[in-house]
């Protein structure tokens, strides 16, 4: 949707920096319908600030900023200038809130993944007139605190198709997505960023980092999130400081930093504080996550409409060797601490063992399941989970020391439940 937005920001560049003035020749600001929040503490750093020199290349050789093209000043090719107005106008922001200062005309955020194609959320580009009216801005990130990156006419792609594209929500998840090439090839000037090839679902707990225009505003990058719900391979939830704007963002993992996702929603951006709105900050445990829709399911769809040496011309990943599983049922377990399916399971120390009715290949569960590794003869527990993947448990424990173990399978409180549980030692 459009709002009208009361100034606008143009950003000049001058002696080499670019400063922000004032313009009031007015326009519309782009929003997206993504939102979103902080979690727990606000992790956002500008890309010249950011300690991780994998994500800040990513975010100046990968990552674009979805502009209109009305909002693009071009008339000095070699710098091109916003309009928009600043942060803490466009939100009302309080005093003292972080990047107040910033312009935003990112009304959605994108990741280089081939020569010419970029991956964003569907709902930020619908229709071919979306398309049209479209830029695709690269290095829209801050060199310091006081100035921009250079961003010239080589930096700013048009749309020219939608290659692949969905925005539907169904019982196995939210689908939303769309693979956008460019006018022209993006390489060598810029580098894809890898695409994770793995199926399997990402584990809770596993650390994740995002990179895009929160609230429209130059490049942030947050690697202080993780997985809160890893879902079942279509889309997951994280605790990811995003904001709209973010919509269509590259999530990465952070083991190997490749593309695992793209954000496309979350909780509210911006509560009121008074007659001013402040940041909506929430406990790490707190409000509703952010979504994430898994990369694999737009290659997939990529793959189904079109060609992709890079993305779809490698072998797809082999399917997971059979794990040791064995089947459950029961009833009133208080917690799996009575009348529990056991296995027992010899570990030496160091070696990790996981156990569970989610995330391991043939896990199963029905109903509200509970899952514990305790230490054989005494039954002392050593790890426990009941809720990993919604109703189902995931546990991880770590050996101390060798010796024997029992992996105690059965329901939350007097509740009734049934399922596999798979385990794996590694």
């Amino acid at each position: 949707m459009r709002a009208a937005a009361v100034l606008s920001l143009v950003v000049m560049s001058c002696g080499g920096q670019q400063l922000l003035v004032v313009d009031d020749t007015g326009d519309e600001a782009v929003t997206d319908k993504g939102k979103a929040v902080v979690y727990g503490t606000d992790h956002r750093t500008d890309v010249y600030a950011h300690a991780d020199v994998t994500m800040r290349a990513r975010a100046l050789q990968s990552t674009v900023a979805l502009i209109s093209a009305s909002d693009l000043i071009t008339s000095t090719p070699s710098a091109i200038r916003f309009r928009s107005s600043t942060l803490a106008q466009a939100e009302g922001l309080c005093a003292g809130q972080r990047f107040a200062n910033d312009p935003t005309p990112a009304f959605c955020s994108g990741t280089l993944i081939d020569d010419d194609l970029v991956l964003t959320a569907g709902h930020c580009v619908t229709t071919a007139a979306d398309c049209a009216s479209t830029r695709l801005v690269f290095k829209f990130a801050r060199s310091s605190a006081t100035a921009l990156e250079t961003v010239t006419a080589d930096d700013v792609f048009s749309c020219a198709s939608i290659v692949a594209r969905s925005e539907t929500q169904t019982a196995q998840g939210v689908s939303d997505f769309a693979i956008i090439r460019l006018n022209r090839s993006a390489t060598p000037r810029f580098v894809p960023a890898p695409v994770r090839r793995s199926t399997a679902a990402l584990v809770t707990g596993q650390r994740v980092g995002v990179i895009g225009s929160g609230s429209g505003v130059p490049f942030k990058i947050d690697t202080g999130g993780s997985v809160r719900d890893p879902g079942n391979g279509t889309s997951f939830e994280a605790t990811t400081d995003t904001f709209g704007g973010n919509s269509g963002s590259g999530v990465y993992e952070l083991d190997g930093y490749t593309v695992a996702g793209i954000l496309v929603q979350g909780d509210t951006d911006y509560v009121a504080n008074g007659s001013c709105n402040v940041v909506n900050v929430c406990r790490e445990t707190g409000c509703s996550g952010e979504t994430v829709v898994s990369s694999q399911v737009a290659i997939a769809a990529l793959c189904r409409s079109s060609a992709s040496s890079r993305l779809c011309g490698l072998p797809v990943p082999p399917t997971p060797p059979t794990l040791p599983a064995f089947a459950f049922s029961g009833r009133s377990t208080t917690n799996a601490t009575r009348s529990t399916a056991n296995q027992t399971v010899t570990l030496r120390r160091g070696q990790t063992l996981t156990a569970g009715t989610c995330q391991l290949a043939g896990a199963t569960g029905t109903g509200d399941t509970f899952v514990r590794i305790a230490n054989v003869g005494s039954l002392t527990s050593v790890a426990l989970n009941d809720d990993a993947c919604g109703q189902l448990s995931f546990v991880r424990f770590v050996a101390p020391a060798d010796g024997d173990y029992v992996i105690r399978a059965g329901c939350y409180a007097n509740t009734a439940c049934s399922g596999t549980v798979a385990w794996d030692v590694r």
